[in-house]
């Protein structure tokens, strides 16, 4: 999600390099563009080649969920069902397993919605007011 974010403050100013994400982010360069593919996969970013190159967002910030981004990242497509993740029915020991299936589905249903609710502008906007500045309006020098 920093990376989005990182690409949605970097909005018309040009692609953004993996590897100035990661140092702004402090994340490994491996780690994030294995991200980076998966957003790139399903529509949420696009790649620029060349020395100029990097990402940049494929769509507008605020057509962007943060629910969108939890499932592409997680994998998970927002599907909660009698599976696990890796495709075998869950045991179905009764009582127990029911109360617990039942308190998964009701939870997640309720953090999605949340999720549903907040838009990648939405949290640009909050990164900018604790910022206290328009942090998309870096000054770089290049010397």
């Amino acid at each position: 999600m920093r990376a989005l974010v990182e690409l949605a403050l970097a909005a018309g100013h040009g692609p953004v390099s993996a590897a100035l994400i990661s140092k702004r982010q402090e994340l490994s360069v491996a780690y994030l563009e294995q991200l980076l593919h998966r957003l790139k996969k399903e529509g949420l970013v696009s790649s620029v080649r060349g020395p100029r190159g990097g990402y940049v967002l494929a769509k507008q910030p605020h057509h962007i969920t943060m629910a969108h981004v939890v499932r592409v990242l997680d994998g998970t497509n927002g599907e909660w069902n009698e599976k696990g993740r890796n495709g075998h029915r869950r045991g179905s020991n009764g009582r127990a397993d029911q109360i617990a299936h039942a308190v998964r589905r009701c939870v997640h249903e309720r953090i999605e919605q949340s999720l549903d609710a907040v838009t990648l502008k939405d949290v640009c906007d909050e990164v900018r007011s604790l910022a206290g500045e328009p942090m998309d309006h870096r000054y770089v020098f290049h010397i």
